[in-house]
């Protein structure tokens, strides 16, 4: 099974991702070495991440403009000549490369303090500190100081979540630096026995054997997923689709319990479980005909069936915009005039001029008359949107309050278990209502859910991009977003069939 670049323990290091990724997981840190082929490659919303990444990382760079960037170009060997060279000029290192004790770590910023001593910098697109940084910058401290620099202090540099853009990025504003010396050194007083330990791991002829459990998601999703958890995904019904059991579902497993078929009599489920778990027993829908006459009674025609895309990003593109703060860039609106009619369809996709939110306002109300209901789905996120859109430009805040006190969510029977079906398997997302609803689905859309729509999106907008790949996306966009709210009015119309 191993490949034929393999890794001997003479000659095998650690950088500081693989590392983490061994806290993670041995098996998954045995597969970066010995059968990377075998790891998928990462998806369009984790490059988006990435990407991302990078550009945060940049800005922060620009808090220290007498700073030297060390090139990498694949040679590490060459970034750690480069980086000795340049100690001598006490001038703040971008990358800065270290390998000592087989471990190899370049760090965001290595700051000079004092005569002869440095600061760790790390860069992170979070809003907070989180465990796993605290392991990243203690392996970085104990390479460093074991190849003769002097650490005086840590810093985590991340995301100020309050920052609200007025003009030009204000980067002082933007980041914020927390002193994580404390927690580095208390985590790299671990860091010699882990290396010992994977190395161990890397050099091994086979794999170690680990059981699937939270690490699989902590701290981030393991691209390992689809080998591991097959055994469980094997069945639609397996005990981690249980609607909310959530860390339960682990004592379960270790039971020897994979599907909800199998989970003792006496075991105690909520209302909405016991729901889910009948409907798998006998294969038959629940459909609670007076709850889904009360919510088809708070429908008033016209109904506007409403759907946003939008994106986010770590630094706020648009005036008076937050980190993270979400910005439509897309929406489908199906107008359903009367029961039995056909629908009205209006989509807007943002070419990248001007402030989107500023638009979808304009645009929605050329389209959303006085009257009806305006449907979503999961509605407190449109909602969410509008609101923000009209914070930012006052003269709408009249017509948004008036339209989202009409905006009716159709998630809410569905949510409370009032109408489930077996193969919706624990979810209530439209994804999986459509298709067992009405026999309709997203199955072989380019692109069939949201974090996909945004990455591509920004790829297409913000990256390098042909005018046909960007026109083939777009249309792909457009059919998926369009899905959405057609798949809202086929709903509407198998609940008034079910009643």
């Amino acid at each position: 099974m191993r490949t034929e670049q393999n890794y001997t323990m003479s000659n095998a290091f650690l950088s500081k991702s693989k590392y983490c990724l061994g806290l993670q997981c041995p098996k998954l840190l045995w597969f970066h070495y010995n059968a990377k082929n075998q790891i998928p490659a990462a998806d369009q919303a984790t490059q988006a991440l990435f990407d991302q990444g990078h550009e945060v990382g940049d800005l922060a760079k620009k808090l220290y403009p007498d700073g030297i960037e060390i090139g990498w170009n694949d040679d590490f060997n060459h970034a750690v000549r480069q980086t000795q060279a340049l100690l001598k000029e006490r001038r703040p290192l971008f990358e800065a490369s270290f390998l000592a004790n087989r471990a190899f770590a370049r760090a965001d910023i290595l700051n000079p303090v004092g005569r002869d001593q440095w600061d760790i910098i790390e860069v992170k697109m979070t809003s907070e500190v989180k465990d796993i940084h605290c392991h990243d910058v203690a392996f970085q401290r104990y390479c460093y100081e074991h190849a003769g620099i002097q650490i005086r202090r840590c810093w985590l540099m991340h995301i100020n979540n309050a920052y609200v853009r007025q003009g030009e990025i204000d980067p002082q504003i933007l980041f914020v630096a927390e002193d994580i010396t404390a927690k580095a050194a208390e985590y790299g007083a671990l860091v010699e026995a882990k290396l010992a330990a994977m190395f161990q791991t890397i050099g091994a002829q086979a794999f170690p054997k680990v059981e699937i459990g939270p690490h699989c998601d902590d701290p981030y999703s393991c691209p390992l997923k689809e080998l591991c958890w097959k055994k469980v995904r094997a069945y639609d019904d397996n005990i981690f689709t249980l609607y909310r059991l959530g860390a339960k579902a682990w004592s379960l497993f270790q039971q020897g319990v994979l599907r909800t078929l199998q989970i003792p009599e006496a075991y105690p489920l909520s209302d909405t479980q016991k729901i889910q778990c009948e409907a798998e027993r006998t294969g038959r829908p629940h459909i609670d005909r007076v709850v889904i006459k009360a919510f088809l009674k708070s429908l008033h025609y016209p109904l506007y069936f409403l759907d946003f895309e939008t994106f986010m990003t770590p630094i706020p593109m648009f005036e008076m915009a937050r980190p993270y703060q979400q910005a439509p860039f897309q929406f489908s609106l199906h107008i359903l005039n009367a029961a039995g009619t056909q629908p009205q369809h209006h989509t807007w996709l943002w070419d990248g001029q001007g402030d989107p939110r500023a638009i979808v306002l304009e645009r929605l109300q050329e389209v959303i008359g006085n009257t009806g209901s305006v449907v979503a789905y999961n509605a407190s996120f449109e909602s969410r949107i509008l609101r923000e859109a009209a914070e930012v430009f006052a003269a709408q805040q009249d017509w948004v309050q008036k339209v989202t006190e009409r905006i009716v969510d159709l998630l809410d029977p569905f949510r409370s278990f009032a109408v489930y079906y077996p193969d919706q398997h624990g979810t209530a997302s439209i994804k999986s209502v459509l298709p067992a609803l009405t026999g309709k689905s997203y199955q072989g859309m380019e692109i069939a859910d949201g974090s996909t729509a945004s990455a591509e999106f920004m790829r297409v907008m913000f990256r390098a991009c042909d005018d046909q790949e960007r026109s083939r996306v777009r249309s792909a966009l457009d059919k998926y977003c369009s899905l959405d709210t057609m798949a809202m009015v086929d709903v509407v119309r198998k609940l008034q069939d079910l009643v």
